[in-house]
């Protein structure tokens, strides 16, 4: 699908402190042998992923944002919201409205049916299998956000669908947070994420549009380990098609110079996590700080352990949240992350 602009609503000025490094990358597809000198994690096994090298800044920073205060650009909340959308019936979170200015796909002129559940796509002559939930009372006629997925590499698409441990519930806790108010999809990784599945992403993007009712201009993304990892590399190249993305644990993938565009952009990072050290997943969030053009003031945001940015150009809210766990999904991921996407 070609890569376009997506409209934005409401939005905060979300901002925090600025790293400085050179990122390094963890191995494509499988990931590496844990931060600099790190060793897996010590709690669950670990998830292999992580890169060698990384800034020393960040380890200690307790930054992140989920909501404010200012409207962005690209429309007005939906009448009966609040200014910032988050917490606001009538943006759809709560199951309840749709923004003034969603913009519908074509699916939502579709006569066909949707199937979710496990299903398979072709992609590029190889198929590929993902995990489809529609709200139970699916709508053809209404569009809805669409939420993608990523699970870590020692999971699956199930673990993201069916919400296991550690996780707080489907969809890292998303699923309950929005109450019928998005579609959600879990990506599966054919052996490891890496650069080519941008073209599987975009691929599943193309058929949603199509057969079911989206509104395209609040398509989101998020994902633990190396599911963060591509998280982000989704924000990286296509910051024109989705509006937010939300990595946990992440760390840079080298192909992220292959974009520009900036993105709302949310994380989290456990403090004592040796697989994705603090510091590899600072520079992960300093990428979206440049593109952003945030400053390096931050102010403190909900929950704790949370900052959010100032000077961010309007639309694009940057935030960061540590907490004293390891490598593991944040326990208040759920609602944070909703609330930081419910926003627009």
């Amino acid at each position: 699908m070609s890569f376009r602009i997506s409209a934005a609503s409401g939005l905060i000025a979300l901002l925090g402190a600025v790293a400085c490094g050179t990122p390094q990358d963890p191995a494509d597809g499988a990931d590496g042998a844990g931060g600099s000198g790190g060793a897996g994690d010590s709690s669950d096994g670990s998830d292999s992923d992580g890169s060698s090298g990384g800034n020393s800044d960040g380890s200690g920073g307790a930054d992140g944002a989920s909501g404010g205060a200012e409207t962005g650009s690209g429309g007005e909340p939906a009448s009966g919201g609040s200014s910032d959308g988050s917490g606001g019936s009538a943006d759809g979170s709560g199951g309840e409205g749709v923004p003034e200015d969603a913009v519908p796909s074509a699916g939502c002129d579709s006569t066909t049916t949707p199937v979710d559940g496990k299903l398979t796509i072709d992609v590029d002559g190889t198929e590929r299998e993902y995990i489809l939930t529609l709200p139970g009372d699916y709508d053809p006629a209404r569009p809805y956000r669409l939420i993608f997925g990523f699970h870590g590499a020692k999971y699956d698409a199930e673990w993201v669908a069916n919400g296991e441990e550690p996780l707080t519930g489907p969809y890292f806790g998303l699923a309950d947070e929005a109450n019928g108010s998005a579609i959600f999809v879990a990506g599966q990784a054919n052996g490891g994420w890496n650069a080519e599945d941008l073209s599987y992403v975009s691929t599943l993007l193309d058929k949603f549009e199509a057969e079911l009712c989206i509104d395209v201009s609040r398509v989101f993304a998020t994902g633990f380990s190396m599911g963060g990892i591509m998280t982000v590399r989704i924000g990286c190249a296509m910051g024109d098609v989705f509006r937010a993305i939300a990595p946990m644990s992440p760390s840079l993938p080298s192909d992220c110079g292959d974009g520009s565009e900036p993105i709302a952009y949310w994380s989290s990072h456990g403090l004592s996590d040796t697989t994705i050290t603090p510091e590899q997943g600072a520079l992960a969030r300093d990428e979206f700080l440049a593109r952003n053009g945030c400053s390096d003031t931050t102010v403190p945001a909900s929950p704790d352990g949370c900052v959010s940015y100032e000077g961010c150009s309007e639309g694009n809210p940057v935030g960061y949240c540590t907490f004293d766990g390891v490598h593991e999904p944040a326990p208040f991921a759920g609602t944070a992350i909703w609330a930081f996407f419910s926003q627009f």
